[in-house]
């Protein structure tokens, strides 16, 4: 995998308190359509890591394309995103995304 061509994010979202067990559950039965909504978006490698006792998520994607903030998005993201937000702290219609910077990477 060549890293100079691929666009690599990371970021924290906070689950509300009591719906850890949901927020599990919706990604257990993920929808297949926002899977390949998601891989649409040039994304390759999407992980999600869960901090219970801090009700955090931490995400990690890593995409064929930097996001294009220009571009309408998917509606079937926007459809998932306002099913969750009964899961996820949320700032209008989006989660409260806090973005990670990127500051050490190994390829062996």
């Amino acid at each position: 995998m060549d890293w100079s061509q691929l666009h690599v994010s990371a970021f924290v979202i906070k689950v509300r308190e009591g719906r850890i067990a949901e927020y599990r559950r919706r990604h257990a039965e993920i929808w297949p359509e926002m899977v390949e909504a998601l891989k649409a978006t040039g994304i390759v490698h999407y992980d999600i890591f869960l901090d219970e006792a801090g009700r955090q998520v931490f995400g990690h994607q890593i995409r064929t394309r930097a996001p294009d903030p220009s571009t309408p998005e998917d509606p079937v993201i926007l459809k998932w995103r306002a099913s969750m937000a009964d899961v996820l702290e949320m700032e209008g219609e989006r989660p409260v995304r806090v973005p990670i910077e990127h500051v050490f990477h190994l390829t062996a």
